[in-house]
């Protein structure tokens, strides 16, 4: 769904705090919350940010947690972001030498924004990718997820069906795994390499019924694994289905402006 800066409904939108605050204004930022904790503090903050008074010195355990652990979607003031994005840039090759590892860009964010004394408001709903076992949301929009009905995870037609119309959905699905139900599977390194081109299939969308035939995966000797719980059935149904369409859409688009013969009808399985 689109993104905008008003987060005043809050049966939509999902934020932390007890009096959250609702709209992006200057000094005042909103983004996903993400697992990454306040890890940041105890990087060598003066070598970082070339300050030994830098106020991301002054950030306790405590606000590291409830303000600064945020990633994609960022939602900021052109003016703020411009500031972010400068210091951002400034900060995010010395963070790696700390830090060679993955996140190390998003801790760079982190010390940014906390270096220009810029707290964010965490939001929970503009974001799914890790898939939990139980009804746990993960600091992640699961439970807009939650509300479609099951029939309905995985219709492919021009107009979504009335669950999907009238409950919210996470603007943002965040492919970092394998997404498995049954036979069927998403993942980003399983995609071909020639999706944007004339010649190449689209890749085969899953039953409808996806999330009431299945409860396990399927691997490649055939073998089944139960997943661990009802949550996870339906968040795993609504990834691949959704991700499956997103990029046959993307590839269509694709073929319909570039290519003499769009829409080749030829489907093909992605890996498990």
């Amino acid at each position: 769904r689109p993104i905008t800066n008003d987060f005043s409904n809050q049966t939509e939108n999902l934020l932390m705090g007890k009096n959250p605050k609702t709209i992006v204004t200057h000094g005042s930022p909103i983004a996903q919350k993400y697992g990454l904790g306040a890890q940041w503090r105890e990087f060598n903050l003066d070598l970082i940010t070339g300050d030994p008074n830098s106020p991301s010195k002054n950030v306790t355990e405590a606000d590291g947690w409830d303000y600064y652990p945020v990633g994609p979607p960022y939602l900021a003031t052109a003016r703020d972001m411009h500031q972010i994005a400068i210091k951002w840039s400034e900060f995010a090759p010395k963070v790696l030498d700390e830090y060679p590892n993955l996140l190390a860009e998003m801790y760079a964010f982190c010390i940014a924004a906390a270096h220009l004394e810029l707290p964010h408001q965490l939001a929970t709903s503009l974001m799914v990718s890790y898939l939990p076992n139980g009804s746990d949301d993960s600091g992640e929009g699961w439970k807009l997820v939650d509300g479609v009905d099951d029939s309905e995870l995985c219709l492919s037609t021009p107009t979504p069906p009335s669950s999907l119309r009238s409950v919210p959905l996470p603007s943002v699905l965040h492919f970092c795994q394998v997404m498995k139900l049954g036979k069927w599977a998403f993942g980003k390194r399983r995609v071909p390499h020639d999706v944007f081109s004339c010649d190449a299939p689209l890749a085969k969308e899953p039953p409808s019924d996806l999330a009431t035939r299945y409860d396990y995966t399927i691997d490649g000797d055939g073998k089944h694994q139960k997943l661990p719980s009802v949550y996870a059935v339906k968040r795993s149904a609504f990834m691949v289905c959704t991700l499956t369409r997103a990029l046959n859409e993307a590839a269509l688009f694709y073929q319909e402006h570039n290519c003499a013969k769009p829409k080749n009808g030829k489907t093909v399985m992605l890996e498990p």
